[in-house]
């Protein structure tokens, strides 16, 4: 077989490559920046200016997910091409604190040249389908960069609104007649998407380094950093505690028809409400070390928790894969909890991970059944 239509075949293997595997590094960049704007503004509008950018480009990035569904990621040409577009995201990631100002250019510019890539590459799938579905969804993929670019120069609260408009367009292609002739091979997608959770997860441990930077290393420190690291072990007890088998089961018992738009609410909705959940963790894990013994912000902590357990619940709920009451009733807690970081921030810590440990050790003790079939 040529090396053209090698990489043009569907990969035969539902195994996550090594090639997607470094793609995927470039997106915990993005977090990264995302995570610094939120500590460096926790207020409404540095919340704003750090996820709606994350959410245009979490949309992009998941979308080289869905190629690699179709495209083999091995031949030389879509490495070349990938390399380009891990180029393009980084760029997303650098500019991120400046995407809406008239200085950051770049971040929309970056934005459009990925998805440039993304239908170059999809345009090579030997599956006729999969072309048609990539020239219907390529107009709303290209929209938010656009969109973007204008916002850039548009006054408050003007510029607000073309930001909501670029995440609704660009995420319209999630909807059901936008992925017909999309497949999704179950355990590759499966595998993907917890993969980049973990590196994803890699963020919350980041910041208890650098909410601990420049401070010596003595008890209470050490303390925090064990407060902190249980509360990262929380989350990914939560996620990583047999959900992948059963999301797998799940995803192959779904109609053909069916499995592209129950693995966009599971794998598209519910997994950025977690990852914005992770960037809010970290942010006041930093946030509750530096300030471990005094007053830390009183609302990270609680409302990160909580939206990353509303979106495994959502993730949960789509697949039918495992009960969900834990964590709604995990969330309303977390929240509930979460101010007591006003008070002290270890305080906060301590009681957001209590929380967090105990949902996921209520699923560990009791185990889901296997997964029903997907309505």
């Amino acid at each position: 077989m040529s090396e053209a239509a090698r990489h043009r075949a569907p990969a035969t293997t539902s195994q996550v490559t090594m090639t997607e595997l470094f793609f995927d590094l470039v997106f915990v960049f993005v977090i990264t920046q995302a995570t610094l704007v939120v500590e460096e503004h926790p207020d409404w509008t540095g919340l704003g200016h750090a996820l709606l950018p994350l959410v245009v480009v979490w949309w992009m990035f998941l979308a080289f997910g869905w190629l690699t569904n179709a495209v083999r990621p091995d031949g030389v040409a879509p490495r070349m091409l990938l390399s380009l577009a891990m180029i393009a995201f980084f760029v997303t990631g650098l500019d991120l604190p400046f995407a809406f100002e008239p200085s950051g250019w770049a971040f929309p510019v970056a934005y459009l040249v990925a998805v440039g890539v993304h239908t170059a590459l999809f345009l090579s799938a030997n599956d006729a389908s999969a072309r048609r579905g990539i020239l219907r969804i390529a107009p709303t993929n290209a929209a938010p960069g656009v969109l973007v670019l204008i916002a850039q120069h548009v006054p408050e609260p003007g510029n607000w609104l073309l930001w909501v408009l670029a995440v609704l367009i660009g995420w319209s292609g999630g909807l059901p007649r936008r992925l017909r002739g999309f497949a999704v091979q179950p355990h590759h997608f499966v595998e993907r998407h917890s993969l980049i959770i973990l590196l994803v997860l890699g963020e919350s441990i980041v910041a208890i380094g650098i909410g601990a930077a420049g401070e010596p290393v003595d008890a209470v420190l050490v303390g925090g950093a064990a407060l902190g690291i249980a509360l990262a072990t929380g989350i990914w007890w939560v996620y990583f505690d047999g959900d992948e088998e059963r999301s797998v089961d799940a995803l192959t018992a779904a109609p053909g028809e069916r499995r592209p738009v129950i693995a966009f609410v599971a794998f598209a909705i519910g997994h950025v409400v977690m990852v914005i959940g992770i960037i809010l963790i970290a942010a006041g894990i930093a946030d509750a070390i530096h300030h471990f013994g005094g007053h830390a912000n009183p609302w990270l902590l609680g409302s990160g928790a909580a939206a990353f357990l509303l979106g495994h619940a959502a993730h949960r709920g789509a697949l039918r894969s495992g009960p969900i009451v834990q964590r709604l009733v995990g969330a309303v807690l977390a929240v509930a909890v979460g101010p007591l970081a006003a008070v002290a921030g270890w305080l906060g810590l301590a009681a957001v991970a209590l929380v967090v440990g105990v949902v996921g050790a209520v699923d560990h003790l009791r185990p889901p059944a296997a997964a029903e079939e997907p309505a």
